[in-house]
């Protein structure tokens, strides 16, 4: 739905979105959701903010046709030759739902991000709904994903059941695509984006 409301500059539907949508704002007003300034968030040991939930559209998904030069859909400039290997026999439907986005408020590790994703069993998105999102964003357009250079962080399941840390970033002139372990304790810088599935 499009509001086409603004308070001294400020879109009245950005906010909306912010807070989750009609979902989100209800839990605001009753009480249930609680809105607090970045810096008390950190105080309180919180290193997630959630943005917003985000639908993601069913479709025919076969790995090797989506996360390639050749997809006319999507400018990439870079796929992780890993991909394929952990990732290349993934076809059929797209799971339907909702994906949250969440920003990381202070740089911090894969183990850290992971357990900070609540509930638990949340974690995990699946290649193909990553991949919709960055389709929707095909050739840097705003949306749900950053397009400022700032990661993407997806958390998703290998063909062999191995959790693996997927990065997404649009650095102008096109995707780059990446694979991580979850493992690895190179840091994720603060102001990057998470995503998991909808609580």
């Amino acid at each position: 739905m499009k509001y086409n409301l603004y308070v001294e500059d400020v879109s009245v539907e950005a906010v909306f979105n912010r807070l989750g949508g009609v979902t989100g704002a209800k839990r605001v007003l009753s009480g249930e959701r609680l809105v607090v300034e970045q810096n008390e968030a950190v105080k309180r040991g919180q290193i997630l903010a959630f943005n917003q939930n985000v639908a993601v559209a069913g479709g025919e998904f076969v790995l090797d046709q989506c996360f390639t030069k050749a997809n006319p859909k999507v400018k990439f400039w870079y796929i992780d030759e890993r991909l394929p290997k952990l990732f290349g026999k993934t076809s059929g439907q797209t799971p339907i739902g909702q994906l949250a986005t969440h920003t990381l408020l202070e740089p911090k590790h894969n183990p850290d991000i992971l357990g900070a994703i609540m509930p638990h069993a949340k974690r995990f998105i699946h290649i193909s709904q990553f991949y919709r999102l960055i389709e929707a964003q095909g050739q840097g357009q705003e949306g749900p994903l950053l397009v400022s250079g700032y990661a993407n962080i997806a958390y998703i399941i290998d063909e062999n059941g191995a959790p693996w840390a997927v990065d997404a970033d649009w650095d102008g002139g096109g995707w780059g695509v990446s694979v991580g372990s979850v493992a690895h304790r190179g840091g994720w810088d603060a102001g990057g984006r998470v995503l998991s599935q909808a609580a």
